[in-house]
């Protein structure tokens, strides 16, 4: 049951959604000249490609990312399951739905902007087409999202309900290392961004150089909001973000007060990476369960980890242990 939300989630619903654009396609081929617009400038339509051609490109490169999605997804998913982690988040399933169906909501409003016009030249503002192209794309998002929240995430074991106290005993290693990922999200952000790119000089006759460096600045943000790191020895407490491990905080245990376990919805603080509220830092690559530490200033310092329960437990522990 839940591989089958997750792969109705990821593929189903894009896979649906192209198919209904291509329905549309074929139903108003009488109505489309062999050309349709695919770029407007400040002046209006300046850029047509053939109607075979996009529909090939869009369909093609939005099938292959949903499947891309579905894989990595279920992989993300049995991994989560065998080591008791995190779920994959409903996020996550959102975007890779949004981004498999966005080159098909693309290709929906360059065919309505010159729906019964002779030629592309003549098409309508792009305002509309924008709007059916998000529209189609988040509409599908949503609804991935929402059926991928619906899937059962794994329950914690009991000994990790009794935390925040790990139980140390004198001379046991304190050392304990975690990570929180969204890989699936970063995968298919990469997929996506390579698909653009591919549309943009594939379709028409563009440099690739400028949306190569592009390329290459949006995959190294994206490699800073797939992973947080926290490490926790007798000396205290490191926390870590992306694979760069940038930013990084050192916390020694004289600056922490406690340690505790909180939610983190996929909203709060605005988003995923280094996020500020009004009294916390929070190094966060999904939602759900957060390792919280309080500093003896107030402020809060969260991370997104799995297993939270046991750094928090640990920390307490330590910091007790100093008096």
């Amino acid at each position: 049951m839940r591989t089958t939300r997750l792969l109705l989630a990821a593929a189903g619903i894009p896979l649906v959604t192209l198919a209904a654009v291509y329905v549309l396609r074929m139903s108003w081929a009488d109505r489309l000249p062999s050309a349709v617009v695919s770029h407007w400038g400040l002046d209006g339509p300046d850029r047509g490609t053939d109607l075979a051609a996009m529909t090939g490109w869009t369909l093609g490169i939005g099938a292959a990312i949903a499947v891309l999605a579905a894989i990595t997804m279920l992989v993300s998913d049995r991994r989560a399951i065998a080591r008791d982690l995190a779920a994959t988040p409903r996020s996550a399933v959102g975007f890779a739905a949004w981004a498999a169906t966005l080159p098909a909501g693309i290709l929906a409003g360059s065919m309505w902007a010159t729906l019964d016009l002779p030629a592309w030249e003549q098409a309508r503002g792009a305002g509309g087409a924008i709007l059916l192209a998000f529209g189609i794309s988040i509409a599908a998002g949503a609804l991935a999202a929402w059926l991928a929240g619906t899937m059962p995430r794994p329950a914690p074991a009991e000994a990790d309900r009794e935390l925040p106290s790990a139980g140390l005993e004198p001379g046991q290693d304190p050392t304990w290392s975690g990570a929180g990922t969204n890989y699936p999200m970063a995968f298919v952000g990469a997929a996506v961004l390579v698909a653009a790119v591919i549309l943009q000089v594939g379709m028409t006759d563009l440099d690739i150089m400028p949306y190569g460096l592009i390329l290459v600045v949006a995959l190294l943000a994206m490699s800073a909001v797939c992973r947080t790191q926290v490490r926790i020895d007798s000396t205290g407490v490191t926390l870590t973000l992306g694979l760069l491990k940038f930013p990084t905080r050192r916390l020694d245990l004289d600056e922490i007060a406690s340690a505790d376990v909180e939610q983190m919805s996929m909203w709060a603080g605005g988003g995923y990476g280094l996020r500020r509220g009004p009294s916390y830092t929070a190094f966060k690559v999904r939602a759900g369960d957060t390792l919280a530490i309080t500093l003896t200033s107030g402020h809060t310092l969260k991370a997104t980890v799995d297993h939270p329960e046991r750094a928090a437990g640990l920390i307490n522990d330590l910091v007790g242990a100093r008096g």
